[in-house]
């Protein structure tokens, strides 16, 4: 059987908690403009091409297929979020993104800061691509 307990019983057990603090990117845009998302597809999918121009066979299409599609995933169903977000925000112009830079936990980013954390990752990934294929095509 339940019984209900009243909320001093709960607060005096330490039960109830203060709220969560607020986080520090409250959109689901992530203040991010559109064209950071695109040079990132296109660093992962490059890498995916160099890799298949390096290791060229019949026997790779599909992997190669179903590698593309799960890019396209990664990319396409968080750009459904902001649609569905109770306030419908926008991401930020590309204009807007360059004269305020974005929002972080420890603080403000300038533009410049904020696509060199975006997109290093990305290129660092398309350039092991690189290596990896050159280094093939040279022990072949």
């Amino acid at each position: 059987m339940t019984t209900r307990l009243k909320p001093e019983v709960l607060i005096a057990r330490d039960e109830i908690v203060a709220a969560p603090a607020e986080r520090a990117c409250d959109d689901q845009t992530f203040e991010l403009p559109s064209v950071l998302y695109v040079a990132m597809a296109l660093f992962f999918a490059g890498f995916v091409g160099v890799l298949g121009l390096g290791f060229r066979g019949g026997h790779m299409a599909v992997v190669y297929g179903v590698i593309f599609v799960f890019i396209a995933a990664f990319f396409a169903i968080p750009a459904v979020f902001p649609g569905l977000a109770p306030e419908r925000k926008k991401a930020l112009s590309w204009t807007m993104f360059r004269m305020r830079g974005i929002r972080t936990a420890t603080g403000r980013v300038t533009a410049g800061e904020a696509t060199t954390l975006v997109l290093l990752l990305p290129f660092l990934i398309f350039c092991f691509g690189v290596a990896v294929a050159a280094i093939a095509t040279i022990v072949s």
